[in-house]
């Protein structure tokens, strides 16, 4: 097994719930999702699929999805990386087009990404995932950052009882160790 291996098995078992999980919509019963929360929906499952898949080659592709189009922008390592992303990305449920401007850089300038890497965005992952779903289009105003198992909310939300729900569920999340809460 290659020393890269673990890093990538790691993000792919922590993301494993995340590739099986519920739609909002049918997570919450009261009111359905509106096209924000799907499009956020759908662009997470995208870039937690492309990390499950590509591993740490993943790690530089931004995904943002409008409707049933996922467009993917960055850079990658590897050549074959590059069209193995669109063909992830056309794999989840509700993306029937991608827009894959993706790139391969110069390999002399590449910077192996770290076990700790993967594991951040992982659970950025999941974090924005729970909270797009508990509560709604409030959690796109929410920008969520983790390092090491601490986890930092930003934004100006404008209502103390979701800013409030939403550092309660972070603080709930398996593998978050502190919330630092900076939302306004």
């Amino acid at each position: 097994m290659r020393k890269n291996s673990l890093p990538i098995l790691t993000a792919a078992l922590s993301l494993g719930w995340l590739l099986s999980a519920e739609p909002a919509h049918a997570l919450n019963t009261s009111a359905p999702a509106s096209a924000e929360v799907t499009d956020a929906l759908r662009a997470t499952n995208v870039k937690a699929r492309l990390i499950d898949k590509l591993g740490t080659d993943a790690l530089r592709i931004s995904v943002s999805v409008s409707g049933e189009t996922a467009t993917l922008t960055g850079e990658v390592a590897k050549s074959p990386s590059q069209g193995l992303a669109e063909e992830v990305a056309r794999s989840v449920h509700g993306i029937k087009k991608v827009e894959n401007k993706v790139t391969v850089e110069n390999a002399g300038g590449a910077v192996a990404a770290t076990e700790a890497s993967v594991k951040n965005v992982s659970l950025e992952m999941k974090v924005k995932t729970i909270l797009l779903t508990e509560i709604g289009e409030n959690a796109l105003k929410i920008e969520v950052e983790a390092v090491d198992g601490v986890v930092s909310l930003r934004g100006k939300l404008g209502n103390p009882d979701v800013s409030r729900a939403a550092v309660r569920k972070t603080r709930s999340i398996k593998g978050v160790k502190k919330v630092v809460d900076l939302l306004g």
